[in-house]
């Protein structure tokens, strides 16, 4: 097992570009690098484009046709030929057309806005799950350390003392296993590191990017530093910037004018028609003017009226359970958030009197006052209260995050900093 950790990180570690520079960034500095050049952001918001490009093309006038008859025989010498202009006039339809694509166009704007939204807290997520792996690698690190003082202290006593065989191959087993649990964490890390700039997704790939914090182990972490006002503002903040309620009220607009383009589609439109005509024996010639109805009668276009009613009522339907959910989301998030800060506090007192446990026991040890299996006993819960520590850590942040996709906005970012982009 240990072998095949082992040339696993050696091939993710050979994969990398020999000439790739590592470059450490802040959250903050990761976000704005992926909303100005991530490619797949760049190709959605090509998107807009295509649609101003339809809005014309949804007023777009119809074309006139050129028509003629031309008569050949005896039968021109009397009756007359043609020449002229049939002109199509669509009657109250090109308005409502427009004003639907506009609509479109406007959805589509806010779900790229909700687009940078998802991308931005997705570069956060990614960011911090480097350096919870680095944490956990650090952590797993000070173990092996610690593992192997206990190995040689273990091998430094007397051959005749009781137990010294089992306690030199505990103490060897339990070394060995730390070393690859070691090397585990250190694959998780690269992977997670390879995640984060995968989730950057930069033309550039020769620099590699990586986290500025070390671990979560640092004495200030400004990722961390996290002061929500009381959730009244929160939801308040949900309701204004939620792209989310401003996406479902923008299926409401679209709906409505496409159900204002149904209904027009009733109304007939109108071809004018006018030109020359003359006779084949040059007796007679003059203009002529016409035109015709395209009547709705075999088709009355109910069915498309119908089907636009029902989408626009589903619309609405939408809007409003789409608030209701998001109210019992934005407590569930800000409950969540505000026990996970509370247990992190808890934690870091719990780290303090474990570590001095730690130290008394691998001193007892050294001096012969206690067994190893009770220095590896003591020694396990220190190292499960350091995951739990950073893991409550995690939930932390994690429900930061969730609360900021719920409220479509990010109070931790300045946003005002990144309306250039």
């Amino acid at each position: 097992m240990k072998k095949i950790l082992v040339l696993l990180i050696t091939l993710i570690i050979t994969v990398l570009p020999s000439n790739a520079e590592i470059e450490k960034i802040s959250a903050y500095d990761a976000v704005r690098l992926a909303l100005r050049h991530n490619l797949a952001l760049q190709a959605k918001r090509k998107e807009i484009e295509v649609l101003r490009q339809e809005v014309k093309m949804a007023n777009a006038l119809k074309n006139p046709q050129i028509q003629s008859t031309i008569l050949m025989g005896p039968i021109g010498r009397s009756n007359a030929s043609q020449a002229g202009l049939a002109v199509p006039v669509e009657i109250a339809k090109r308005g409502v057309r427009k004003k639907a694509a506009i609509a479109n166009m406007k959805l589509l704007e806010n779900q790229i806005r909700q687009e940078e939204l998802n991308l931005k807290l997705e570069v956060m997520s990614a960011y911090f799950d480097v350096v919870y792996m680095k944490s956990v690698v650090a952590i797993l690190q000070e173990r092996e350390e610690l593992f192997k003082n206990m190995k040689l202290l273990a091998e430094s006593k007397p051959k005749n003392s009781q137990n010294y065989e089992i306690e030199k191959l505990q103490s060897d087993i339990k070394h060995k296993k730390q070393i690859i649990l070691l090397n585990k964490a250190k694959a998780d890390l690269l992977y997670a590191q390879f995640h984060f700039n995968k989730i950057l997704n930069l033309k550039d790939t020769d620099t590699m990017y990586d986290t500025r914090e070390s671990s979560l182990f640092q004495e200030h972490i400004s990722l961390l530093d996290i002061q929500l006002p009381e959730y009244n503002t929160i939801e308040e903040v949900a309701m204004k910037y939620s792209y989310s309620i401003r996406i479902a009220y923008d299926y409401i607009d679209k709906s409505e004018r496409e159900l204002a383009v149904a209904k027009h589609k009733v109304i007939p439109d109108l071809t004018v028609i006018g030109g020359y005509a003359f006779s084949g024996d040059g007796q007679a010639h003059g203009g002529y003017a016409g035109g015709y109805l395209d009547l709705p009668v075999f088709y009355t276009y109910r069915p498309e009226v119908t089907r636009a009613k029902v989408i626009l009522e589903r619309a609405k339907i939408d809007a409003v359970s789409f608030e209701n959910k998001l109210k019992f989301a934005l407590k569930e998030d800000y409950n969540r958030f505000k026990y996970a800060k509370e247990n992190m506090a808890y934690y870091k007192d719990i780290l303090k009197e474990s570590e001095n446990i730690v130290k008394m026991s691998e001193k007892s040890y050294a001096d012969n006052k206690t067994s190893l299996l009770n220095m590896f006993i003591i020694e396990n819960a220190y190292q499960e209260t350091l995951n739990e520590y950073i893991s409550a850590m995690q939930v932390y942040y994690n429900a930061y995050l969730d609360l900021m996709h719920n409220m479509g906005h990010d109070i931790l970012l300045d946003e005002n900093a990144l309306d250039d982009l």
